[in-house]
């Protein structure tokens, strides 16, 4: 795969992306186990496109965090109400 297609990818396009070759992976190991791998080069490339698509998934998850955002609007000031005073009670009364 090509790193122009994974730029013109949305991101939950990328992570299906990713879930398959994931899957792809597993299964190039288990074949490898089991004797009935015939280009074991296979994996590497794997391998490869998934360090691809994980960097771009991080790259795109980064600028959409660094994108500024509008400001909400501050809230307006309200005056906080005083807690009314106690008189202190007279003695000798």
């Amino acid at each position: 795969m090509k790193t122009k297609d994974l730029h013109a990818m949305s991101l939950p396009d990328l992570e299906k992306q990713l879930k398959s070759s994931r899957q792809e992976l597993f299964n190039l190991r288990f074949q490898m186990a089991t004797g009935q791998l015939e280009n074991h080069r296979q994996i590497r490339h794997v391998r490869r496109t998934l360090a691809q698509i994980l960097t771009e998934m991080i790259e795109k998850q980064f600028q959409a965090a660094s994108q500024p955002v509008a400001p909400e609007p501050a809230p307006e000031p309200v005056a906080a109400a005083k807690p009314a005073r106690r008189r202190k009670k007279e003695e000798g009364a």
